[in-house]
């Protein structure tokens, strides 16, 4: 059916932009919103531009170039109506006037590891005077996709996008998967195997650090808190940690990994409590995130257990509320906030034009001990 869209129309004469460009980009905004779907039929021109009070071939050459950038479909004889909604249509062939913004894609703003992120982020993008546009996704893909198409509908001059497995789907549209020249740089952060420009930890080598050093304290039989499977971030730490036992000569027992739903300290209660409740109880814990280290702690309490004599438990994040847990958490560290100057300063680079490959960041992690562990040797 047809959308009466034309009260949130306006063709202002007064503005540089042409008429048929201002008709045009508010159209693609309410499109990349999903204020207009897929299947929705646009006003007939001439309709349209009595409405708007401008001349029909204005509203017709507005109609023309959303169907040269594949936003919208004209059949013979049949009304204007918007194409199946991908935002790849959305991304510019060819290098546009800078706005100056910079397109943040998170999966929230919960968690302490964005927050750090973004600070070192915004100290790079302030250097450079641009102005970062964030978009929290609430784990969304779908929101994600949408997100990523009202940015570009807004003009920005480069996007990060950070966690989202969605991110292989724009990655050639932004130099082809190999670096290259690209009229719009992406930066993909934390999404191990990506092509393109990319920023990462070494996650790998996180669940080595955070197993070995259980096994270092005389731990045989280590739990694994982690989440569902196909997250591309979250394999690499569960094969360092499995990596890590192997290399002890303990061989990985699958009885003593769960999967959380999520990464809030409810979920690794949850899972904890599971952990806790099968044939054979870990001595010690590895949580892949500090948030389900406290929950793991919380529910080895509640289950009895003291934290660290009865069971040690190991995080990876380093979030500032690792050090005010009781006890203290030993965790891994990652680098979020200079993944964040790492993604901005690639942008940067790439704006520059000195990015004409693929810029691959890989940083390193570390041990923080605190008290979670203990002295101890288990037996």
């Amino acid at each position: 059916m047809a959308v009466d869209i034309a009260t949130r129309i306006h063709a202002d004469p007064g503005r540089p932009s042409t008429l048929s460009e201002q008709v045009r980009e508010q159209l693609t905004w309410l499109i990349s919103s999903g204020d207009l779907r897929p299947g929705d039929d646009l006003p007939s021109v001439r309709r349209f531009a009595t409405s708007l009070g401008i001349n029909f071939h204005t509203v017709r050459s507005a109609y023309r170039k959303l169907e040269a950038d594949g936003l919208v479909e004209t059949r013979q004889g049949r009304r204007t109506r918007v194409a199946p909604f991908d935002p790849r249509r959305l991304w510019p062939a060819e290098a546009s006037a800078r706005t100056h913004t910079v397109g943040i894609v998170l999966p929230t703003l919960v968690n302490p590891f964005y927050a750090a992120f973004l600070d070192g982020l915004d100290e790079v993008a302030r250097e450079t005077g641009t102005l970062p546009i964030v978009c929290a996704t609430h784990d969304d893909q779908a929101r994600a996709l949408r997100s990523i198409a009202q940015l570009l509908a807004k003009g920005v001059d480069g996007l990060v996008v950070v966690s989202h497995d969605i991110a292989h789907l724009i990655v050639d549209e932004a130099g082809r998967g190999a670096g290259g020249p690209s009229a719009l740089p992406l930066v993909v952060v934390d999404r191990p195997g990506i092509g393109g420009h990319s920023v990462e930890a070494d996650l790998r080598g996180a669940g080595r650090i955070a197993a070995g050093h259980l096994v270092e304290h005389g731990h045989r039989a280590i739990g694994l808190v982690t989440v569902g499977r196909g997250h591309s971030n979250t394999m690499p730490l569960e094969d360092g940690f499995r990596g890590a036992l192997r290399e002890a000569g303990i061989p990985p027992d699958e009885d003593l990994v769960v999967r959380a739903d999520g990464f809030s300290p409810t979920a690794g209660a949850d899972a904890c409590a599971r952990l806790l409740r099968g044939g054979r109880r870990p001595s010690a814990i590895v949580a892949i995130a500090d948030l389900l280290a406290i929950g793991v702690i919380r529910a080895a309490r509640a289950a009895g257990l003291d934290v660290p004599r009865d069971v040690a438990v190991i995080g990876v994040d380093d979030i500032p509320l690792a050090d005010a847990m009781d006890p203290p958490l030993t965790t891994v560290a990652l680098p979020a906030r200079a993944m964040g100057a790492e993604a901005m300063r690639t942008l940067g680079l790439a704006w520059a034009g000195t990015a004409t490959h693929a810029r691959k960041v890989m940083l390193e992690t570390h041990l923080v001990i605190r008290e979670s562990c203990g002295p101890h040797a288990s037996p």
